[in-house]
């Protein structure tokens, strides 16, 4: 009888002791968030970034401030603005061709303090003045009531980015902010490419965006849930391979294993990295759990607004569940306790932009590669190699880019890369190389 294999190692099974939370915990949690007023957004975001050198008072070389910046009709964006005042080596500017503002945008349901981990690194570099945001709806940024748009055309998931993109361009003017590097996570990845599209024009021979970097974005797939049938794919623009797999179905994880894995048994390798979509069965065959969840989604339930409907006592256990350290994560725990408690606004718009199984009604892949090349921007498309978005998407999406570019006598735009040691949330999980990969292309 051959001799089981050593089980892999990973943070959580490297001999660590692992804390027990509580359901007394999780109501004493509740308690202070609900009455105390130590417990307020600003002083519990202040304590998720107070271990950073330069925060709340200023180091050697850096310094930071919160920034709310009306953008009309009573709404604000929230912002962590990072400056280093180092002189830049070449004396002019962070990155090459004069451009030193980089904004960050976080994904679905998350927010600005997910970044905690990065922000020391990054703004290491001399010069550079980084723009973390909450985008519209989410985070400390205003929450207004999210329209009750229809998502059956083109034109209406248009409408429904617009939400999001109008409200980041608004910021963008009266933040001042001429050109930048725009870095998006996630369906935050998804909205820089669809802001990126709109919005990147050029004035004066120079582009608005510097450099695109998207960070495990959803929504790059096609699949049959397109709605563009491709009407705006050039045909030299799709591979052989591509087209004859234009009706099939991605490899793809629902989202909703994001409220139900754990994350150490993602990273330790018990959940599996990808599941087929549920489209590949009949109505039959889908078990009532999946039933459940198509039909919310169909219907526009948030699945965050699920974790809000049990908030009160028992949220912050399963909040702890999903990051997995509470004694580590503390902070980051009492700031997504704020975050998840926050009125419902930007999630909504989840169930319209993408259908079942997380699939985009706009697929990235029909939109992207022909613009960008007209635009001539670069972009990085980085992925984790525990990643259980769709990492083949996102090489097949730079692989289209390039040719498009080649057919037009271009240079190859686009850059595909596997962090190591990190999942979907790549930038926390291996900040260190995340850093390195994200200077390495910036300097490019």
């Amino acid at each position: 009888m051959s001799e089981a294999k050593p089980k892999k190692k990973s943070e959580f099974n490297d001999g660590r002791k692992q804390p027990v939370y509580r359901w007394r915990d999780s109501f004493s949690d509740w308690w202070k968030q609900s009455w105390s007023s130590e417990y307020s957004d600003s002083k519990v975001e202040s304590r998720l970034l107070s271990f950073l050198p330069f925060w709340p008072d200023p180091d050697s070389k850096r310094q930071a401030k919160f920034i709310d910046t009306d953008i009309g009709n009573g709404n604000h964006i929230h912002e962590f603005y990072i400056e280093n005042t180092e002189k830049p080596s070449n004396g002019e500017a962070a990155f090459p061709n004069q451009v030193s503002d980089l904004v960050l945008v976080h994904g679905y349901a998350a927010s600005l303090g997910l970044f905690f981990e990065n922000f020391d690194s990054i703004s290491s570099l001399p010069g550079i003045k980084i723009h973390a945001i909450d985008l519209l709806g989410f985070g400390l940024s205003s929450r207004p009531s999210f329209p009750k748009l229809p998502c059956d055309t083109k034109e209406d998931i248009y409408k429904i980015e617009d939400w999001f993109i109008d409200a980041l361009e608004k910021w963008r003017q009266e933040r001042g902010i001429n050109r930048f590097v725009l870095v998006g996570h996630s369906f935050g990845g998804y909205l820089s490419c669809a802001y990126a599209r709109k919005y990147n024009k050029e004035t004066e021979g120079k582009r608005l965006i510097e450099k695109l970097v998207l960070l495990s974005p959803v929504g790059v797939e096609r699949s049959k849930y397109s709605l563009l049938k491709g009407a705006e794919i050039p045909k030299e623009q799709i591979s052989s391979d591509a087209r004859s797999a234009e009706n099939k179905e991605e490899p793809t994880v629902p989202l909703q294993r994001e409220l139900s894995a754990n994350q150490a048994d993602i990273i330790d390798g018990k959940e599996p990295k990808t599941i087929n979509h549920p489209g590949f069965a009949t109505e039959a065959q889908e078990n009532f759990g999946a039933d459940w969840f198509i039909w919310l989604w169909r219907h526009h339930v948030s699945p965050f607004s699920i974790v809000e409907m049990d908030i009160q006592s028992d949220g912050p256990q399963i909040l702890t569940h999903l990051l997995g350290k509470p004694e580590r994560y503390k902070n980051i725990h009492d700031y997504f306790y704020r975050i998840f408690n926050g009125s419902g606004s930007g999630e909504y718009a989840i169930t319209r932009i993408l259908d079942r199984g997380g699939l985009a009604r706009l697929p990235l892949l029909d939109r992207c590669p022909e613009k960008f090349v007209q635009m001539k921007l670069p972009s990085l498309w980085l992925y984790g190699d525990k990643d259980w978005m769709n990492e083949v998407a996102g090489e097949e999406m730079t692989k289209e880019i390039n040719r498009v570019a080649k057919s037009k006598g271009e240079k190859p735009l686009a850059d595909f890369g596997i962090l190591s040691n990190a999942g979907h949330h790549l930038y926390l999980d291996n900040p260190k190389d995340f850093s390195s990969v994200l200077f390495k292309f910036l300097e490019k």
